[in-house]
């Protein structure tokens, strides 16, 4: 079965990873690729793309039906922080037009989007840094304050006391205030069918990041870290790839910091290590049996690439 897959989000690292990663498996369908932004760099990897309105657009959904049908898109990956959600809540429209849309239902995501309802939702079945919406009734210092809605580490700030935490309050609108965990940061991939049975999560330390994307990192294994992980998908019923966010305490215990429901940007790491999630994706969507395979103990570095165009192209 020859499929023809969206990668949203082009710009990003999770698009350009899922298609590097669908290239080192062969992938022998087409790869449609889409961004705001005309100068995406997964659009030139892929084998077509299409620039369309911001996912904020009350006209992206109607473009991105448009799309669908004149590139005969089968499955729609999660790799957009933002166009997921989009895609997500029009779920039940979309597949009745035979795409298979490979992600989490709306309400999941939305927990997951929201720092304060994914605490509500978590709050007692796993391990959680302290949080709080009330940053004025707060004493334990150092602290991380962030927004409740918010993407990668955008205004995410250590405070070291009093002032700090007032001076960030009255600048973040809408903000949790954390537990400040001084451990290792881990970022774990995994993969549950579209059912929502976890199937495999592969951890790797975040040796290195830059605006909320690892840059260096090391893949390892945790069997720890995967049990939650995969106890994680499975209470939350989350579906297709996601990416978690965990670290330390002060005493080494393990904490979750988020539940990304989508491709992680540093998700070629784990590719790299042995596990491709989005051609394991497709196989499970073709009714391929898969037996999940053991990551291999990696480093890996980023750098960057370029692309050429034409002036023409611009």
């Amino acid at each position: 079965m020859t499929l023809t897959v969206l990668v949203p989000g082009a710009g990003g690292p999770a698009a350009v990873g899922t298609i590097k990663s669908l290239r080192m498996a062969g992938f022998e369908g087409r790869i449609i690729s889409t961004d705001a932004n005309p100068l995406s760099a997964g659009f030139y990897l892929s084998d077509g793309f299409r620039v369309v309105p911001k996912a904020s657009d009350p006209e992206f959904h109607a473009a991105a039906v448009r799309l669908i049908r004149d590139e005969r898109i089968n499955v729609i990956l999660p790799t957009s922080g933002f166009d997921i959600y989009e895609y997500s809540r029009h779920k039940r429209e979309l597949e009745a037009l035979g795409v298979v849309v490979a992600m989490s239902d709306f309400d999941t995501m939305m927990t997951c989007a929201n720092k304060w309802e994914f605490y509500l939702k978590t709050q007692g079945q796993f391990p959680l840094p302290e949080t709080s919406t009330h940053p004025e009734g707060w004493e334990t210092f150092p602290c991380f304050v962030k927004p409740v809605l918010g993407k990668g580490s955008r205004n995410s700030y250590r405070c070291d006391g009093r002032d700090e935490l007032e001076f960030y309050r009255s600048r973040v609108e809408a903000m949790v205030v954390q537990e400040y965990l001084p451990g290792e940061e881990y970022t774990v991939d995994l993969l549950s069918d579209l059912s929502g049975m976890p199937l495999l999560a592969v951890p790797r330390i975040r040796l290195e990041t830059k605006d909320g994307i690892s840059t260096k990192g090391k893949v390892l294994h945790d069997d720890e870290m995967e049990r939650l992980c995969l106890e994680m998908a499975r209470y939350l019923n989350l579906k297709g790839p996601t990416c978690m966010q965990l670290k330390r305490d002060r005493t080494g215990c393990l904490k979750f910091l988020e539940v990304n429901p989508r491709i992680g940007g540093g998700s070629i790491f784990t590719t790299l290590a042995g596990v491709n999630i989005p051609k394991l994706l497709l196989d499970l969507i073709r009714g391929i049996e898969i037996a999940a395979p053991r990551q291999k103990e990696v480093v890996v570095v980023r750098y960057y690439e370029e692309i050429l165009l034409e002036t023409s192209a611009v």
